[in-house]
């Protein structure tokens, strides 16, 4: 076993200085009242130290190396390893009341798919590690507060424990990529080369992409797609300094991975201030769905910012008046606008005007191994 895979061994119990006391109490011949005047300590103090109910102060065990002829460091880290062996006993029982909370995480998915997750004695203590919470309580209290948009899509029912596991992975990934500082001009002129970027193999792209997009202050990342939760993408705000767009390969086609990162692109240059969640158009209170115009409205401009840089208004109204769309006619139109002639036929089959079956050849398929390969070499760097 590597040494970076060993499980640390706690012991079960150990001994509160009280009971070591009594030892000596009794290698001596002492009561607790000869203990109380030789210390000067109130016999009361001496009792409730001698039953285990009461810890040792550094004064008092400064007072028993002199009594027992033993240093105040060896009183001290009695007191130190009792207390973290009785905080441990104390996290089992609740570790054991929080195993039906673990179970909520898919967490056969998470070690297949390779999230940051460390060795640990319980599933339990692993998950808590892996979101760097102490409690379910705090993971609730933490996640209701992130700062996160979402585009989610409505034929899967949501689940909280998996989204927010995405969340997590995506937000300890971006933590080893290096970025300037925010900066929204800069963004903002990246646009055009971004979107140029569509026409290259996509393999190839997301290194250029996650380089561009760091030099402004935006950490992207591709993490895997967990059960249930209907992920494409989100964007979420780290710091003042750093933004963070989260991708996955929901879709496997390049043209739903494009939409998916201008989207959020959109969000991070349009709703700076937006309200915690966006999700699947709609408001999401951690558990309850209703339905908030507002949010309707941040996932309205944020598809509306994504479909019009992908392919401008006015040379999509003009392509579709030719009532033309073969192969060969998408091709040319995708060249001549230059994006990926994937993302005019998704274009396409969204408006009606190709069957789902139809152009399909036209779009890139997507296998998870280049993107995890790009963003593993971009955090090396």
């Amino acid at each position: 076993m590597d040494s970076n895979d060993r499980v640390s061994v706690h012991p079960v119990a150990a001994p509160h200085p009280g009971e070591v006391i009594a030892e000596y109490l009794d290698y001596y011949g002492w009561s607790q009242r000869d203990l109380a005047r030789r210390t000067g300590l109130a016999p009361k103090t001496i009792s409730v130290i001698f039953n285990g109910k009461a810890s040792v102060t550094a004064s008092t065990a400064l007072s028993l190396e002199h009594v027992f002829r033993r240093p105040a460091h060896l009183w001290l880290n009695l007191q130190r390893q009792f207390d973290e062996a009785e905080a441990r006993r104390q996290s089992d029982t609740q570790s054991i009341a929080w195993e039906n909370w673990s179970r909520t995480f898919p967490l056969a998915e998470l070690k297949k798919s390779g999230f940051s997750l460390q060795p640990a004695k319980s599933d339990v203590d692993m998950l808590l590690n892996f979101l760097g919470v102490s409690s379910p309580e705090c993971w609730e209290e933490v996640w209701k507060n992130y700062n996160v948009a979402f585009r989610q899509t409505r034929q899967f029912s949501e689940s909280i424990a998996p989204s927010s596991a995405w969340v997590r992975e995506t937000e300890l990934v971006a933590a080893d990529v290096v970025t300037e500082d925010f900066n929204e001009e800069l963004l903002r002129s990246l646009i055009g080369e971004l979107r140029r970027l569509t026409r290259e193999r996509v393999e190839e792209a997301v290194g250029r992409v996650q380089t561009l997009c760091a030099t402004a202050g935006v950490a992207v990342v591709w993490v895997p797609e967990l059960p249930n939760s209907g992920i494409s993408g989100c964007a979420r705000w780290l710091s003042n300094r750093k933004a963070l767009i989260g991708l996955t390969l929901r879709y496997k086609t390049d043209d739903q991975m494009w939409f998916s990162f201008f989207h959020e692109l959109g969000h991070l240059l349009l709703h700076k201030r937006m309200r915690p969640f966006v999700l699947d158009n709609a408001a999401h209170d951690f558990f309850d769905r209703i339905v908030d115009p507002e949010m309707e409205q941040y996932e309205a401009e944020a598809n509306q910012f994504a479909a019009d840089t992908l392919i401008p208004p006015v040379a999509l109204s003009d392509f579709v008046r030719r009532q033309s769309f073969s192969s060969d006619d998408v091709h040319d139109f995708s060249r001549e606008i230059g994006i990926s002639p994937g993302i005019v036929v998704g274009r396409l089959q969204h408006m009606g005007l190709l069957a789902a079956y139809q152009g399909n050849a036209l779009k890139q398929k997507l296998q998870w191994s280049h993107h995890r390969l790009a963003a593993s070499a971009l955090s090396r760097n």
